[in-house]
């Protein structure tokens, strides 16, 4: 496995066609997983709830404890758009959910176990469940037949990730898969980006970054590229719109938004 590295034989000539938008040559995209390829909602809200119900054994008021601290208030129906859940990784869930347990006097594994069996929850059951917001196939064939050259980066494990996109037949399509535990750096570390702009043989400024957190948007500012948030995810129109540098309802919308659609 080549982590944070191409997945296919895809290769960027230099040369190669860039579509200009909003002054700008661009060259390449780099997604986000949950929340902008698959709908955060539909995908991750059964999973949370099922994973603290099942920690919790029964206690009502301990599984509400913990889908809280993950950032999700039940009573509100709302994720906090910076919470453990939706803009963190399995290691800052674990985190929180250790805390609560410890504060409950209930036993709690270490961290890193408790993370790891976040990884594999997320292999079985986030992949078989992942909700994608479009048929994500011809989306994705039709960006790169302009000449885009496709990239993911994610919160998820980078082995959670691969399987996400080949169950949407898509692996072969995208050209760079980081995930939190790539070796990069986890998001939102501008260098997932720089990382992926040299692996395009681009720029950063060549980059546009499409996700659905304020993660995505401040990656992005920081590296250097322009940064297209979707309503996807667990953040709200009028959340976003003050950071990012445009917003759409879905990646479905690219095609138009970059003047390539049939």
């Amino acid at each position: 496995m080549i982590q944070g590295g191409t997945s296919n034989d895809c290769e960027r000539d230099s040369e190669s066609a860039a579509i200009e938008f909003r002054g700008r040559s661009i060259g390449a995209i780099l997604f986000d997983k949950d929340g902008t390829l698959f709908d955060f909602r539909k995908t991750w809200l059964p999973i949370l709830l099922n994973g603290a119900g099942e920690i919790a054994g029964g206690d009502e008021m301990l599984a509400k404890e913990l889908v809280i601290a993950a950032g999700y208030d039940p009573d509100t129906d709302r994720f906090t758009a910076d919470g453990p859940i939706a803009a963190g990784n399995p290691t800052d869930v674990a985190s929180a959910w250790r805390a609560v347990l410890l504060r409950n006097g209930k036993p709690a594994p270490s961290e890193q176990t408790f993370a790891g069996a976040m990884d594999r929850a997320s292999r079985s059951r986030g992949v078989a469940t992942s909700v994608p917001v479009t048929d994500l196939r011809p989306l994705f064939t039709r960006l790169q037949n302009a000449g885009l050259v496709l990239g993911l980066a994610t919160s998820d494990s980078e082995e959670s990730a691969r399987a996400s996109l080949a169950r949407e037949r898509i692996d072969d399509l995208v050209h760079f898969v980081a995930g939190y535990d790539s070796g990069i750096g986890p998001k939102p570390d501008p260098e997932v980006v720089h990382a992926f702009a040299r692996s395009a043989n681009s720029d950063a400024s060549a980059v546009l970054v499409a996700g659905d957190t304020w993660h995505d948007i401040s990656m992005a500012r920081e590296a250097g590229a322009l940064s297209v948030a979707v309503l996807t995810g667990a953040v709200s129109r009028e959340e976003l719109v003050p950071y990012a540098d445009i917003v759409v309802d879905s990646i479905a919308d690219l095609p138009e938004l970059l003047g390539i659609a049939r």
